[in-house]
């Protein structure tokens, strides 16, 4: 028969290293899993914010553009003329790579940029009709490729 060593006061009870390193490993794995999730969520609405300060400058633009009545007002080269949205004057650049500044009126009329987003904007006219094509990038980078938006403008007085 074996002897039983003889115990002082009640008996232990615990974890085990082993157990106290499973479970930090389990731990560890569902937080790294959250942080990914969490990164791909503020990655997504990054792209998001983007991809809506590139449709509001398009409408901004190709609406001003089918809402101009005066036919030569819309020119094939040099500037274009338009409002923003807080009914300051905006002049675009034809025909080359610019920058445009989103701007929000501020307190005490100050404003507050918003982003800053690249463009190329070309008028083209064939006959009765002009081409309006716009390639938006955001922010300042051009690498990647662009939101391109077109629009066409009838002038339907011409002889």
């Amino acid at each position: 028969m074996r002897k039983q060593l003889p115990t002082i006061g009640k008996k232990r009870r615990g974890f085990t290293l082993i157990e106290i390193l499973l479970a930090l490993l389990i731990i560890s794995v569902g937080v790294v899993s959250v942080a990914g999730l969490l990164s791909a969520t503020i990655d997504s609405g990054s792209k998001a914010h983007d991809d809506l300060e590139v449709v509001a400058f398009a409408e901004m633009v190709l609406n001003h553009c089918q809402a101009e009545t005066d036919w030569n007002a819309l020119p094939i080269s040099g500037n274009l003329t338009l409002f923003d949205y807080d009914e300051t004057p905006v002049s675009l650049s034809l025909g080359s790579l610019q920058q445009f500044s989103m701007t929000l009126a501020g307190k005490a009329g100050s404003s507050v940029e918003r982003g800053v987003l690249s463009y190329i904007l070309t008028i083209t006219a064939s006959g009765n009709r002009k081409i309006i094509s716009l390639q938006v990038w955001p922010g300042l980078n051009t690498t990647e490729t662009p939101r391109v938006f077109q629009t066409e403008c009838y002038n339907w007085n011409q002889d």
